[in-house]
């Protein structure tokens, strides 16, 4: 079965060229995964009567064309690519004035709402209906290099720090998964970002970031691909790391 709903793009998502943000794309997939999930009564408020909660372990977005102008409608559309024991496989994809601007994939985990300690997914997953067998968008979810400090890259490191606001907080409380990719991207020179357009990031998320932290984001660059480290400075714990490549 494969989930869709509509938006509209918001004067607040926008670029100078009016046009939206890339990031935006990975948080218009994260809001149609959550009506997908609240459509067959899976949504956060009612696993937590369960003692239960989601949490997102990875994701990863490839975009395929230029970005909708403000107002455009975009059409997103969430499916189930394959379900193991323990992760949820969501495959994406967007549309707008009948193209596809953006595709990717995400892994989902059921977690005790206290602990975040994995946990089953028993008949969860059968509430979502059987896969679609679409799972080339899992492909996107790659082993991602370690992050080398900038020895072998083009450039040394680049970095810049943030804290955690109280409106970047998601239910669980702590720092939103989609918030992690504008952090990261964050620490990109901007004399490249001005000269570039972003073409596929995929993150793996380490730990959660709560309310107050400081967090450093790094980034490397080899050739257009550019490497990215997310590090809590009070305990310098690696909190995610991401690949994002450039043309």
């Amino acid at each position: 079965m494969k989930f869709t709903r509509t938006y509209k793009v918001r004067s607040s998502e926008i670029n100078p060229q009016y046009l939206l943000k890339e990031h935006f794309i990975g948080m218009y997939f994260q809001e149609c995964f959550a009506e997908y999930a609240a459509s067959v009564e899976l949504a956060a408020y009612d696993l937590s009567k369960r003692g239960l909660t989601w949490l997102t372990s990875a994701s990863c977005v490839e975009f395929l064309s230029d970005m909708p102008f403000w107002r455009d409608e975009v059409e997103v559309a969430a499916w189930v690519c394959k379900a193991s024991s323990a992760r949820l496989f969501v495959g994406f994809c967007a549309l707008s004035g009948g193209r596809e601007i953006a595709g990717g994939c995400a892994t989902h985990l059921i977690a005790d709402i206290d602990t975040h300690k994995p946990q089953p997914l028993g008949e969860i997953a059968a509430r979502f209906g059987p896969p679609c067998g679409d799972t080339v968008a899992i492909s996107g979810l790659g082993k991602i290099e370690p992050f080398d400090n900038g020895c072998c890259a083009d450039i040394g490191v680049s970095q810049t720090t943030q804290f955690v606001r109280f409106d970047d907080l998601d239910f669980n409380m702590h720092l939103n998964n989609v918030k992690y990719i504008p952090r990261a991207l964050e620490s990109v020179p901007f004399e490249y970002r001005l000269g570039h357009k972003l073409a596929k990031y995929r993150i793996r998320y380490e730990r959660e970031a709560r309310m107050g932290d400081e967090i450093t984001s790094r980034c490397t660059r080899r050739g257009n691909c550019f490497t990215h480290l997310l590090i809590r400075e009070s305990d310098g714990a690696e909190l995610g790391v991401m690949e994002s490549v450039w043309k």
